[in-house]
């Protein structure tokens, strides 16, 4: 599990097109740091790894389990529609509980 840290990050940095120097500004780590992490030389204080994980828009599940997917735009967005189709009908059911004629679309 340990290596599997290093590679994640260095994954998540490169998709977002950051360098270890620029990602270890934006958490004020050296970038000799974000290098340590990355070879998994050292392993970053789950502090770190959450700032990391919030840095590079990944949930933190996929730095620590191998098999969590990654969760991208569309499934989030998928959530959230399913999400709002039922706060609409809870909307509904107390519309209707309350008389009101103005239906929410």
């Amino acid at each position: 599990m340990l290596p599997e840290i290093g590679k994640k990050i260095r994954e998540a940095r490169e998709e977002q097109g950051i360098s270890q120097k620029d990602l270890g500004m934006a958490l004020g780590l050296s970038d000799k740091a974000i290098s340590a992490y990355e070879a998994s030389r050292t392993v970053p204080p789950l502090e770190t790894l959450l700032r990391i994980a919030e840095e590079l828009n990944k949930p933190i599940d996929f730095f620590i389990n191998s098999n969590a997917p990654d969760f991208k735009l569309e499934t989030r967005l998928a959530a959230m529609e399913s999400i709002v189709s039922q706060l609409l009908k809870e909307i509904r059911k107390i519309q209707q509980h309350l008389g009101v004629t103005d239906p929410t679309p």
